[in-house]
């Protein structure tokens, strides 16, 4: 059972892997609406828009399981 789930979980990510593999897994976890005010996948952006307001940068690595 552990190994259909694992083999199925696979199949999944690799499915969603290739050029456009980022649009594909974003969608599939429901993480394509990025809110207003947030800077996603850009940390240059994100260093330069946390010292122009003078506010520390928060950056999350995130792993897809």
């Amino acid at each position: 059972m552990r190994i259909s789930i694992a083999l199925a979980l696979t199949l999944v990510l690799v499915g969603l892997s290739g050029a456009d593999g980022n649009t594909k897994l974003r969608a599939f976890l429901n993480d394509d609406k990025v809110p207003e005010g947030w800077i996603y996948e850009d940390i240059d952006a994100g260093y330069a828009a946390a010292q122009k307001s003078g506010k520390p940068l928060l950056v999350s690595f995130r792993c897809v399981p």
